[in-house]
């Protein structure tokens, strides 16, 4: 039986779970083909080798001689949080031999993505002879012929697909373009870290946890998957952060509100939207002078991203009423006040909520700049080639794209988009989802399960957080609490729950219920106690599950678990 949950989700669970296992980790291990990391642990990698890049001797002889040479060095990032943690990265590895790079971030809504024409002008007025792009460039084909025309030589780091032309750098370190597989492949940050790593000797240097804390920050923000050496780089990546006492990264953990240890949810959710805030609600060299340690920048990047959350929750506001009425196969939006550095997490919200692909754009002077966020089952950027004469331009990957279109033209693009998604994906895969990874009992949320469940971080792409539905419990005591009663919180089985944003569903618990939730630990008033964060909730299901997973029977050892994440909404 498929029951969607009281917020309308279906739930999926795996296939096959091991009835047998005797290990909750154990089980969630192999399913993820991923090994558990604890905190004791000395590893050897730290993210991937820059040596494998096949253009590495070249870049690295060449940035050695301009640095002996006392060259003008400029560096090009992008406006994202793995741009500029990149640029950062970059720069300070100069700083330390003396250098002081010219750096340049595009402005979103005046440039737009990637190295121009007018910044390979500036470059040249300013009498830069070696150019890095970092987080962008293998597409920048004409530009970077300019530069090269200009007398400069450009040294490509990044990790974007491959166009059918390579640019004329002089050298290119990319994923793709390896002696030996990166799998999977790091993000714009992750080939920057490694490069810098490299040329360092892979040794001690000073502030070098600061250096890896920045590529960690940046790797978790671009959703890039946790697995190989992206894992282990953002593991001693977050223990680095966490260890930090002073400097600018310290002092924006500080200002997010958070408490060390630091996870992968606290950088996702508190510190990369505030270096994200910057290149989209103003300029990102706001947020590349923050991390660099200008103390007034990072005063600006609360403000910045203060006002970005007001933006999105007022524009989602009026969205979500809007979109539960809509009986398209696609939500398609657009308004003269969406700025573009806002439509990619309007979009995002969207298709969370509704399970359906979304296309959220904003206009300026006739001519709309959109976001599109989409399903697994439907590849939104195949789907803008098939319309590609009704845009100005457009492209992406199958989940995420952007395109730009004449005003007059939306019309006609949102009808062809819906009839492409009615034609290409079966109506019952136009429902939000939910994962979860098996079925567990309350009463075996311990303390040791939670340590145990720690060893399985850094969470992220490719390694979620793990989820469990809990079968055929009541809530007890449930309430609604926050300063807008917004949050629902309850107990069961003695373990305190709380649901974010999901207070609304009190009215409905009139009966047994099953719940999927994360679990965690209290620390409140420094007791230490198991909890349970509620995700979602449906009316419970007569018939049990068949992968159950069953208690843990065996509890990683405390010198090597971690104390719980402070999880914020």
């Amino acid at each position: 039986m498929s029951l969607l949950s009281l917020t309308g989700k279906r739930w999926l669970l795996p296939d096959g779970a091991d009835d047998t296992a005797s290990d909750v980790i154990e089980t969630l291990l192999r399913r993820r083909g991923i090994d558990a990391l604890g905190e004791g642990e000395l590893l050897e990698e730290f993210g991937h080798d820059a040596r494998h890049f096949r253009d590495f001797e070249k870049a690295a002889a060449r940035i050695t001689r301009a640095i002996a040479q006392k060259e003008k060095i400029g560096i090009f990032g992008d406006y994202d949080c793995d741009g500029i943690t990149s640029t950062a990265l970059l720069a300070r590895f100069l700083k330390r031999r003396g250098i002081q790079p010219m750096m340049r971030l595009p402005h979103r809504l005046k440039e737009g993505y990637g190295l121009q024409n007018a910044a390979v002008e500036e470059f040249r007025a300013a009498g830069i002879t070696l150019l890095f792009t970092v987080d962008t460039g293998v597409t920048a084909v004409e530009p970077i012929a300019r530069a090269v025309a200009a007398g400069m030589d450009v040294i490509v780091l990044d990790h974007h697909h491959l166009p059918p032309q390579l640019p004329p750098a002089h050298a290119i370190l990319h994923p793709s373009l390896t002696t030996v597989p990166m799998e999977p492949p790091p993000c714009g940050a992750g080939v920057t870290w490694s490069f810098v790593n490299a040329l360092e000797g892979n040794s001690e240097w000073e502030d070098r946890m600061t250096d890896i804390a920045l590529a960690a920050i940046g790797t978790i923000a671009d959703v890039v998957e946790l697995r190989g050496g992206n894992r282990t780089l953002t593991h001693h990546g977050l223990l680095a952060l966490s260890q930090l006492r002073d400097g600018p990264l310290a002092l924006l953990c500080l200002h997010a509100g958070l408490e060390a240890p630091y996870s992968s949810r606290d950088v996702a959710f508190r510190i990369a939207p505030r270096i994200n805030a910057a290149g989209r609600m103003a300029d990102p060299h706001i947020a590349l002078s923050a991390i660099l340690g200008d103390t007034e920048a990072l005063l600006s990047l609360d403000a910045l991203n203060n006002e970005r959350r007001d933006v999105v929750i007022g524009h989602l506001d009026d969205l979500l009423p809007e979109a539960a009425t809509h009986a398209g196969s696609m939500l398609c939006f657009v308004n003269d006040e969406y700025s573009p550095g806002i439509c990619g997490l309007l979009a995002g919200r969207l298709c969370e909520a509704f399970g359906k692909p979304v296309l959220v754009g904003g206009c300026v002077n006739g001519v709309c700049t959109a976001s599109l966020r989409s399903i697994p089952a439907f590849n939104v950027t195949t789907a803008l080639a098939r319309a590609c004469d009704l845009l100005l331009s457009f492209g992406g990957h199958a989940m995420a794209a952007g395109c730009s279109f004449r005003e007059d033209a939306f019309e006609a693009l949102r009808e062809r988009l819906d009839a492409d998604v009615k034609m290409n994906v079966p109506p019952d895969q136009l429902i939000p989802t939910i994962g979860a990874d098996g079925v567990l009992a309350a009463e075996n949320v311990t303390l040791g399960l939670c340590d145990a469940l720690k060893t399985m971080e850094p969470f992220g792409q490719g390694n979620p957080e793990p989820r469990f539905v809990m079968q055929n419990v009541r809530l007890n005591q449930p309430r609604r609490v926050g300063a807008d009663e917004k949050h629902l919180q309850a107990s069961v089985c003695g373990r305190k729950l709380i649901g974010f944003n999901l207070g609304h569903l009190e009215a409905d618990l009139v009966a047994p219920v099953d719940i999927l939730c994360r679990v965690g630990v209290d620390t409140w008033r420094g007791a230490k106690a198991p909890q349970l964060f509620l995700d979602d909730m449906r009316i419970a299901e007569r018939t049990p599950a068949r992968n159950k997973l069953p208690p843990i029977k065996s509890v990683i050892p405390s010198s090597s678990a971690r104390s719980a994440e402070r999880i914020e909404e």
